[in-house]
Protein backbone atom coordinates (compact mmCIF):
# COMPACT_ATOMS: atom_id res chain seq x y z
CA UNK A 1 0.00 0.00 0.00
CA UNK A 2 2.91 2.35 0.80
CA UNK A 3 4.21 2.07 -2.76
CA UNK A 4 0.76 2.68 -4.26
CA UNK A 5 0.16 5.81 -2.20
CA UNK A 6 3.67 7.07 -2.84
CA UNK A 7 3.38 6.60 -6.60
CA UNK A 8 0.03 8.37 -6.60
CA UNK A 9 1.38 11.30 -4.61
CA UNK A 10 4.34 11.66 -6.95
CA UNK A 11 2.16 11.42 -10.07
CA UNK A 12 -0.46 13.86 -8.76
CA UNK A 13 2.16 16.32 -7.50
CA UNK A 14 3.74 16.38 -10.96
CA UNK A 15 0.35 16.61 -12.66
CA UNK A 16 -0.43 19.69 -10.57
CA UNK A 17 3.00 21.18 -11.28
CA UNK A 18 4.16 21.28 -7.64
CA UNK A 19 7.71 20.73 -6.44
CA UNK A 20 8.16 18.65 -3.32
CA UNK A 21 8.90 21.87 -1.45
CA UNK A 22 5.68 23.52 -2.67
CA UNK A 23 3.54 20.53 -1.70
CA UNK A 24 5.24 20.29 1.68
CA UNK A 25 4.53 23.96 2.38
CA UNK A 26 0.81 23.46 1.72
CA UNK A 27 0.70 20.55 4.16
CA UNK A 28 2.98 22.13 6.80
CA UNK A 29 5.45 19.22 6.58
CA UNK A 30 9.07 19.04 5.46
CA UNK A 31 10.12 18.34 1.86
CA UNK A 32 11.95 15.30 3.25
CA UNK A 33 8.63 13.88 4.44
CA UNK A 34 7.14 14.22 0.97
CA UNK A 35 10.23 12.58 -0.51
CA UNK A 36 9.85 9.63 1.88
CA UNK A 37 6.19 9.15 0.93
CA UNK A 38 7.01 9.17 -2.78
CA UNK A 39 9.90 6.71 -2.34
CA UNK A 40 7.78 4.31 -0.31
CA UNK A 41 9.80 4.86 2.87
CA UNK A 42 6.90 6.29 4.81
CA UNK A 43 3.21 7.18 4.72
CA UNK A 44 1.37 10.45 5.26
CA UNK A 45 -0.48 10.72 8.54
CA UNK A 46 -4.16 9.80 8.32
CA UNK A 47 -5.05 13.46 9.00
CA UNK A 48 -3.19 14.45 5.83
CA UNK A 49 -5.10 12.17 3.44
CA UNK A 50 -8.08 14.49 2.97
CA UNK A 51 -5.95 17.66 2.56
CA UNK A 52 -3.78 15.83 0.01
CA UNK A 53 -6.83 14.77 -2.00
CA UNK A 54 -8.22 18.32 -1.86
CA UNK A 55 -4.93 19.84 -3.04
CA UNK A 56 -4.80 17.42 -5.98
CA UNK A 57 -8.51 17.76 -6.77
CA UNK A 58 -9.18 14.00 -6.51
CA UNK A 59 -11.09 11.64 -4.23
CA UNK A 60 -9.40 9.96 -1.30
CA UNK A 61 -10.14 6.60 -2.95
CA UNK A 62 -8.15 7.65 -6.00
CA UNK A 63 -5.28 8.87 -3.82
CA UNK A 64 -5.20 5.62 -1.87
CA UNK A 65 -5.31 3.51 -5.02
CA UNK A 66 -8.71 1.99 -4.21
CA UNK A 67 -10.11 3.08 -7.58
CA UNK A 68 -8.66 0.94 -10.33
CA UNK A 69 -6.81 2.90 -13.01
CA UNK A 70 -6.87 2.48 -16.76
CA UNK A 71 -3.65 3.05 -18.61
CA UNK A 72 -2.29 4.11 -21.94
CA UNK A 73 -3.72 4.43 -25.41
CA UNK A 74 -6.74 2.23 -24.69
CA UNK A 75 -7.86 4.60 -21.96
CA UNK A 76 -7.21 7.65 -24.17
CA UNK A 77 -9.17 6.31 -27.12
CA UNK A 78 -12.07 5.22 -24.89
CA UNK A 79 -12.19 8.72 -23.37
CA UNK A 80 -12.14 10.36 -26.80
CA UNK A 81 -14.95 8.09 -27.96
CA UNK A 82 -17.09 9.10 -25.00
CA UNK A 83 -16.45 12.79 -25.70
CA UNK A 84 -17.58 12.31 -29.30
CA UNK A 85 -20.93 11.17 -27.90
CA UNK A 86 -21.07 14.21 -25.63
CA UNK A 87 -20.42 16.47 -28.60
CA UNK A 88 -23.31 14.89 -30.53
CA UNK A 89 -25.91 16.01 -27.96
CA UNK A 90 -28.31 18.91 -28.47
CA UNK A 91 -26.67 21.15 -25.86
CA UNK A 92 -25.12 24.47 -26.81
CA UNK A 93 -21.49 24.38 -27.96
CA UNK A 94 -20.42 26.02 -24.70
CA UNK A 95 -22.17 23.39 -22.56
CA UNK A 96 -20.77 20.59 -24.74
CA UNK A 97 -17.24 21.80 -24.11
CA UNK A 98 -17.95 22.09 -20.40
CA UNK A 99 -19.26 18.51 -20.36
CA UNK A 100 -16.19 17.35 -22.31
CA UNK A 101 -13.81 19.13 -19.93
CA UNK A 102 -15.59 17.77 -16.83
CA UNK A 103 -15.47 14.21 -18.17
CA UNK A 104 -11.83 14.43 -19.26
CA UNK A 105 -10.88 15.86 -15.87
CA UNK A 106 -12.42 12.86 -14.12
CA UNK A 107 -10.51 10.54 -16.47
CA UNK A 108 -7.29 12.44 -15.82
CA UNK A 109 -7.71 11.78 -12.11
CA UNK A 110 -7.84 8.05 -12.82
CA UNK A 111 -4.55 8.19 -14.72
CA UNK A 112 -2.54 11.20 -13.53
CA UNK A 113 0.42 10.60 -15.88
CA UNK A 114 -1.69 10.44 -19.06
CA UNK A 115 -0.56 13.71 -20.62
CA UNK A 116 -2.83 13.38 -23.65
CA UNK A 117 -5.98 13.32 -21.51
CA UNK A 118 -4.53 16.12 -19.40
CA UNK A 119 -3.90 18.19 -22.52
CA UNK A 120 -7.43 17.55 -23.82
CA UNK A 121 -8.77 19.05 -20.60
CA UNK A 122 -6.92 22.27 -21.45
CA UNK A 123 -8.16 22.18 -25.06
CA UNK A 124 -11.81 21.99 -23.99
CA UNK A 125 -11.28 24.62 -21.29
CA UNK A 126 -9.84 26.96 -23.94
CA UNK A 127 -13.16 26.72 -25.78
CA UNK A 128 -14.96 27.43 -22.49
CA UNK A 129 -12.80 30.54 -22.03
CA UNK A 130 -13.81 31.79 -25.49
CA UNK A 131 -17.51 31.50 -24.69
CA UNK A 132 -16.90 33.02 -21.25
CA UNK A 133 -15.18 36.01 -22.85
CA UNK A 134 -17.53 36.65 -25.77
CA UNK A 135 -20.87 35.41 -24.43
CA UNK A 136 -20.55 35.64 -20.65
CA UNK A 137 -20.74 31.85 -20.32
CA UNK A 138 -20.63 30.71 -16.67
CA UNK A 139 -20.94 34.28 -15.42
CA UNK A 140 -23.43 32.87 -12.93
CA UNK A 141 -20.82 30.28 -11.82
CA UNK A 142 -17.63 32.35 -11.50
CA UNK A 143 -16.05 30.18 -8.80
CA UNK A 144 -16.43 27.01 -10.90
CA UNK A 145 -15.25 28.80 -14.05
CA UNK A 146 -12.15 30.20 -12.35
CA UNK A 147 -11.34 26.86 -10.75
CA UNK A 148 -11.45 25.21 -14.19
CA UNK A 149 -8.88 27.67 -15.51
CA UNK A 150 -6.73 27.25 -12.39
CA UNK A 151 -6.83 23.48 -12.86
CA UNK A 152 -5.69 23.90 -16.47
CA UNK A 153 -2.87 26.17 -15.37
CA UNK A 154 -1.61 23.40 -13.07
CA UNK A 155 -1.97 20.82 -15.83
CA UNK A 156 -0.10 23.01 -18.31
CA UNK A 157 2.81 23.44 -15.88
CA UNK A 158 2.93 19.69 -15.38
CA UNK A 159 2.89 18.94 -19.10
CA UNK A 160 5.61 21.50 -19.82
CA UNK A 161 7.82 20.05 -17.08
CA UNK A 162 7.37 16.32 -17.54
CA UNK A 163 5.80 15.41 -20.89
CA UNK A 164 8.30 14.25 -23.51
CA UNK A 165 5.84 14.40 -26.42
CA UNK A 166 6.55 17.71 -28.17
CA UNK A 167 3.14 17.78 -29.91
CA UNK A 168 1.33 17.46 -26.57
CA UNK A 169 3.44 20.19 -24.99
CA UNK A 170 2.87 22.61 -27.87
CA UNK A 171 -0.87 21.90 -28.03
CA UNK A 172 -1.11 22.44 -24.28
CA UNK A 173 0.75 25.76 -24.48
CA UNK A 174 -1.33 26.91 -27.45
CA UNK A 175 -4.61 26.22 -25.64
CA UNK A 176 -3.33 27.71 -22.37
CA UNK A 177 -2.36 30.89 -24.22
CA UNK A 178 -5.99 31.26 -25.35
CA UNK A 179 -7.23 30.79 -21.78
CA UNK A 180 -4.88 33.55 -20.60
CA UNK A 181 -5.95 35.83 -23.48
CA UNK A 182 -9.67 35.33 -22.83
CA UNK A 183 -9.18 35.89 -19.08
CA UNK A 184 -7.17 39.09 -19.77
CA UNK A 185 -3.93 37.76 -18.26
CA UNK A 186 -1.85 39.03 -21.13
CA UNK A 187 1.57 38.82 -19.47
CA UNK A 188 1.05 35.12 -18.79
CA UNK A 189 -0.21 34.61 -22.34
CA UNK A 190 2.94 36.25 -23.68
CA UNK A 191 5.15 33.97 -21.58
CA UNK A 192 3.42 30.80 -22.81
CA UNK A 193 3.36 31.99 -26.41
CA UNK A 194 7.10 32.56 -26.14
CA UNK A 195 7.56 28.80 -25.73
CA UNK A 196 5.77 28.00 -28.99
CA UNK A 197 7.74 27.46 -32.22
CA UNK A 198 7.81 30.44 -34.57
CA UNK A 199 7.71 30.98 -38.32
CA UNK A 200 10.94 32.95 -38.38
CA UNK A 201 13.22 29.97 -37.76
CA UNK A 202 15.15 28.60 -40.73
CA UNK A 203 16.57 25.75 -38.67
CA UNK A 204 13.76 23.31 -39.27
CA UNK A 205 13.89 19.75 -38.01
CA UNK A 206 12.39 18.39 -41.23
CA UNK A 207 15.10 20.05 -43.32
CA UNK A 208 17.89 18.35 -41.41
CA UNK A 209 16.06 15.00 -41.19
CA UNK A 210 15.80 14.98 -44.98
CA UNK A 211 19.48 15.89 -45.38
CA UNK A 212 20.49 13.26 -42.84
CA UNK A 213 18.50 10.59 -44.64
CA UNK A 214 20.03 11.57 -47.99
CA UNK A 215 23.61 11.41 -46.71
CA UNK A 216 23.01 8.20 -44.78
CA UNK A 217 20.77 6.26 -47.17
CA UNK A 218 20.82 8.15 -50.47
CA UNK A 219 18.47 10.35 -52.50
CA UNK A 220 15.79 7.71 -53.17
CA UNK A 221 15.19 7.28 -49.44
CA UNK A 222 15.27 11.05 -48.78
CA UNK A 223 12.80 11.61 -51.61
CA UNK A 224 10.21 9.60 -49.66
CA UNK A 225 10.18 12.30 -46.96
CA UNK A 226 9.45 15.22 -49.29
CA UNK A 227 5.65 14.72 -49.68
CA UNK A 228 5.17 14.66 -45.91
CA UNK A 229 7.33 17.79 -45.52
CA UNK A 230 5.12 19.61 -48.03
CA UNK A 231 2.03 18.37 -46.17
CA UNK A 232 3.38 19.82 -42.93
CA UNK A 233 4.11 23.11 -44.68
CA UNK A 234 0.53 23.19 -45.94
CA UNK A 235 -0.77 22.63 -42.41
CA UNK A 236 1.29 25.49 -41.02
CA UNK A 237 0.28 27.73 -43.93
CA UNK A 238 -3.43 27.00 -43.43
CA UNK A 239 -3.26 27.75 -39.71
CA UNK A 240 -1.43 31.05 -40.11
CA UNK A 241 -3.35 32.28 -43.16
CA UNK A 242 -6.73 31.35 -41.66
CA UNK A 243 -5.95 33.10 -38.37
CA UNK A 244 -4.74 36.23 -40.13
CA UNK A 245 -7.73 36.29 -42.46
CA UNK A 246 -10.18 35.84 -39.60
CA UNK A 247 -8.79 38.99 -37.95
CA UNK A 248 -9.13 41.01 -41.15
CA UNK A 249 -12.61 39.61 -41.89
CA UNK A 250 -13.90 40.64 -38.47
CA UNK A 251 -12.11 43.91 -37.87
CA UNK A 252 -10.82 45.17 -41.23
CA UNK A 253 -12.54 46.85 -44.15
CA UNK A 254 -14.67 44.50 -46.25
CA UNK A 255 -12.76 45.36 -49.44
CA UNK A 256 -9.46 44.61 -47.72
CA UNK A 257 -10.80 41.26 -46.45
CA UNK A 258 -12.17 40.23 -49.86
CA UNK A 259 -8.86 41.04 -51.54
CA UNK A 260 -6.87 39.09 -48.93
CA UNK A 261 -9.26 36.13 -49.08
CA UNK A 262 -8.89 35.97 -52.86
CA UNK A 263 -5.09 36.00 -52.60
CA UNK A 264 -5.05 33.30 -49.92
CA UNK A 265 -7.36 31.10 -51.98
CA UNK A 266 -4.84 31.43 -54.79
CA UNK A 267 -2.05 30.24 -52.50
CA UNK A 268 -4.07 27.20 -51.46
CA UNK A 269 -4.97 26.46 -55.07
CA UNK A 270 -1.27 25.93 -55.71
CA UNK A 271 -1.19 23.13 -53.15
CA UNK A 272 -4.04 21.39 -54.98
CA UNK A 273 -1.53 20.63 -57.75
CA UNK A 274 -0.37 17.82 -55.44
CA UNK A 275 -3.10 15.20 -55.78
CA UNK A 276 -2.41 13.78 -52.32
CA UNK A 277 -2.87 17.23 -50.76
CA UNK A 278 -5.97 18.37 -52.65
CA UNK A 279 -8.50 17.49 -49.94
CA UNK A 280 -6.41 19.07 -47.19
CA UNK A 281 -6.04 22.23 -49.29
CA UNK A 282 -9.83 22.35 -49.78
CA UNK A 283 -10.37 22.06 -46.02
CA UNK A 284 -7.95 24.95 -45.57
CA UNK A 285 -9.82 26.95 -48.18
CA UNK A 286 -13.06 26.36 -46.26
CA UNK A 287 -11.51 27.96 -43.19
CA UNK A 288 -11.13 31.09 -45.32
CA UNK A 289 -14.42 30.91 -47.23
CA UNK A 290 -16.57 30.61 -44.11
CA UNK A 291 -16.02 34.34 -43.50
CA UNK A 292 -16.38 35.54 -47.10
CA UNK A 293 -20.23 35.77 -46.92
CA UNK A 294 -19.72 38.19 -44.04
CA UNK A 295 -17.28 40.25 -46.12
CA UNK A 296 -19.47 40.41 -49.23
CA UNK A 297 -22.57 41.23 -47.18
CA UNK A 298 -20.67 44.03 -45.44
CA UNK A 299 -19.68 45.35 -48.88
CA UNK A 300 -23.37 45.32 -49.89
CA UNK A 301 -22.97 42.54 -52.48
CA UNK A 302 -25.64 40.10 -51.29
CA UNK A 303 -25.53 38.10 -54.53
CA UNK A 304 -21.87 37.20 -54.03
CA UNK A 305 -22.57 36.45 -50.38
CA UNK A 306 -25.22 33.93 -51.49
CA UNK A 307 -22.84 32.45 -54.05
CA UNK A 308 -20.21 31.94 -51.36
CA UNK A 309 -22.64 29.79 -49.36
CA UNK A 310 -23.14 27.61 -52.42
CA UNK A 311 -19.38 27.33 -52.97
CA UNK A 312 -18.86 26.38 -49.32
CA UNK A 313 -21.53 23.66 -49.58
CA UNK A 314 -20.04 22.34 -52.83
CA UNK A 315 -16.56 22.14 -51.29
CA UNK A 316 -17.99 20.42 -48.23
CA UNK A 317 -19.88 17.93 -50.40
CA UNK A 318 -16.62 17.19 -52.15
CA UNK A 319 -14.61 16.55 -48.98
CA UNK A 320 -16.98 15.12 -46.33
CA UNK A 321 -16.65 11.66 -47.87
CA UNK A 322 -12.84 11.71 -47.69
CA UNK A 323 -10.57 10.24 -45.04
CA UNK A 324 -8.99 13.67 -44.62
CA UNK A 325 -12.25 15.25 -43.42
CA UNK A 326 -12.97 12.37 -41.05
CA UNK A 327 -9.44 12.54 -39.65
CA UNK A 328 -9.81 16.24 -38.85
CA UNK A 329 -13.31 16.03 -37.34
CA UNK A 330 -14.76 14.34 -34.29
CA UNK A 331 -18.21 14.15 -35.90
CA UNK A 332 -18.24 14.55 -39.68
CA UNK A 333 -21.91 15.48 -40.18
CA UNK A 334 -22.09 17.81 -37.17
CA UNK A 335 -18.92 19.66 -38.08
CA UNK A 336 -19.91 20.02 -41.74
CA UNK A 337 -23.24 21.55 -40.71
CA UNK A 338 -21.47 23.70 -38.12
CA UNK A 339 -19.16 25.15 -40.77
CA UNK A 340 -22.07 26.26 -42.94
CA UNK A 341 -23.94 27.72 -39.96
CA UNK A 342 -20.75 29.49 -38.82
CA UNK A 343 -20.59 31.16 -42.23
CA UNK A 344 -24.12 32.45 -41.70
CA UNK A 345 -23.72 33.46 -38.06
CA UNK A 346 -20.62 35.50 -38.91
CA UNK A 347 -22.71 37.82 -41.10
CA UNK A 348 -23.78 41.07 -39.48
CA UNK A 349 -27.08 40.57 -37.67
CA UNK A 350 -28.84 43.22 -39.75
CA UNK A 351 -28.30 41.16 -42.93
CA UNK A 352 -28.24 37.65 -41.52
CA UNK A 353 -31.94 36.86 -41.76
CA UNK A 354 -32.14 38.04 -45.38
CA UNK A 355 -29.39 35.58 -46.28
CA UNK A 356 -30.93 32.80 -44.20
CA UNK A 357 -34.10 32.86 -46.35
CA UNK A 358 -32.28 33.56 -49.62
CA UNK A 359 -32.30 31.12 -52.54
CA UNK A 360 -28.50 30.86 -52.36
CA UNK A 361 -28.43 29.74 -48.73
CA UNK A 362 -31.31 27.32 -49.26
CA UNK A 363 -29.46 25.82 -52.23
CA UNK A 364 -26.32 25.48 -50.15
CA UNK A 365 -28.21 23.74 -47.34
CA UNK A 366 -29.77 21.33 -49.86
CA UNK A 367 -26.37 20.49 -51.39
CA UNK A 368 -24.89 19.74 -47.99
CA UNK A 369 -27.94 17.77 -46.82
CA UNK A 370 -27.80 15.55 -49.92
CA UNK A 371 -24.07 14.93 -49.42
CA UNK A 372 -24.54 13.97 -45.76
CA UNK A 373 -27.45 11.66 -46.58
CA UNK A 374 -25.23 9.81 -49.07
CA UNK A 375 -22.51 9.64 -46.46
CA UNK A 376 -24.90 8.08 -43.95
Amino acid sequence: MNISIGENIRAMRRRCGFTQEELAAQLAVTPQAVSKWENGNGMPDITQIVPLAQIFGITTDTLLGVVSAKYGDVHTEAAKSHVRMLMATSQSSAEKNLAAYTYMRSESEKEPANYTIMRLCINYAAEISRYADFEGFMADRPDIRDEIFADCERKNICISRYCEDRANVESSDYAMAWIYIHTKRYDKAKAVIGRLPGLESSFMREHMETKLTMFQYGYDKARELIPNNIRKLLGVSITELANDFENVAWFGESSEAIELGTKISGILDAYKAFAELKDEAILGELRIRRYLPRCYAAAGDMEKAENEFVTIAERLAETVKTDVFEKNCEDTAAEAEQLLSTALESVDESKREALRISDGYKKAADILRTALEKLA
